[in-house]
Order: structure tokens, then C-alpha cells, then sequence
């Protein structure tokens, strides 16, 4: 009776760390996704960056020579 309920305690422990292993997973890909996007909006920022320095450099320019 012991041994029983020790077996059935160990399979629940199984099935509940395989749950975690696998949520643990999901999150994991869900991370690398997010720093992904995350990276990928940090250079589009730079890149709408440097395009503004760009645009508001050439008005001063045209200002100066008038």
C-alpha cells in the first residue's frame, strides 16, 4: 500500500516537472522572440535616427547661405 501510493506520488511529480520543463520551454522561445523584435526595433530607431539628424542638418545649411 506504501509502495503504491510512494509510485504514485513519484509519476505526479514526473508529470508535473515535465509541465514545468515544458512551460519553461514556451517561455524561453518567447524570450528570444521578444529580444529579437526588441533588436530589431532598436535599429530601426537608430535608423529613423540618423535619418532626422540627416533632415534637420540640411534646413541649418540653407538657412546659413541666405
Amino acid at each position: 500500500m506504501r509502495l503504491r501510493r510512494l509510485r504514485a506520488g513519484a509519476e505526479a511529480m514526473e508529470i508535473l516537472n515535465l509541465k514545468l520543463y515544458l512551460e519553461n520551454r514556451c517561455i524561453i522561445a518567447e524570450n528570444e522572440r521578444l529580444r529579437e523584435r526588441a533588436s530589431a526595433l532598436r535599429r530601426e530607431n537608430l535608423a529613423l535616427l540618423q535619418n532626422l539628424s540627416k533632415t534637420a542638418a540640411v534646413p541649418e545649411a540653407g538657412a546659413g547661405a541666405a
